[in-house]
């Protein structure tokens, strides 16, 4: 019989980083100004109720590697229920309802949105690169006086 995923687990078991960042400030702002218009939206719920399912749909987005909703589905209900205080749950297809609205916001065109990560042009990745080898060679080269000199060569008294 195949094992159920365990609920109370710290995050899905890819160890390795998150793959974005998301100001949810920012968002829970967006979500604030519309909700009322969302499809999830239940006429006379104060936003208030949707925040900790909000919060909990960017988290299993930040955690899920970039893979798909319906990938991740079979084990979203038990980790809603883990990580929801009681009260504040909603009913699973309410919640998923709300999760679905936040992947598409992240994974939808942005031509009618504002980016959620406008390139900054101060941040160029090509720059970026060039600055990083321009230190990495910085590097290499003081450690090879040190090589050739000894450590004492750092600091010259």
């Amino acid at each position: 019989m195949p094992r159920l995923p365990d609920p109370f687990a710290p995050a899905w078991t890819d160890t390795t980083t998150p793959c974005a960042v998301i100001d949810i400030q920012s968002e829970l702002r967006f979500w604030e100004d519309t909700y009322a218009r969302q499809p999830f939206h239940h006429a006379g719920t104060p936003f208030r109720y949707y925040v900790p399912t909000l919060k909990f749909a960017y988290d299993a987005y930040l955690l899920s590697r970039r893979r798909s909703l319906h990938e991740l589905l079979p084990a979203l209900p038990a980790r809603y229920d883990a990580a929801s205080v009681r009260g504040t749950r909603l009913d699973w297809p309410w919640a998923l309802a709300i999760i679905e609205c936040v992947w598409a916001r992240l994974n939808a065109p942005l031509e009618e949105d504002s980016p959620l990560f406008a390139p900054s042009p101060a941040l160029e990745e090509r720059a970026l690169l060039d600055h990083a080898m321009q230190r990495r060679s910085e590097v290499h080269a003081i450690m090879a006086k040190v090589n050739e000199n000894g450590p004492a060569w750092l600091n010259p008294r």
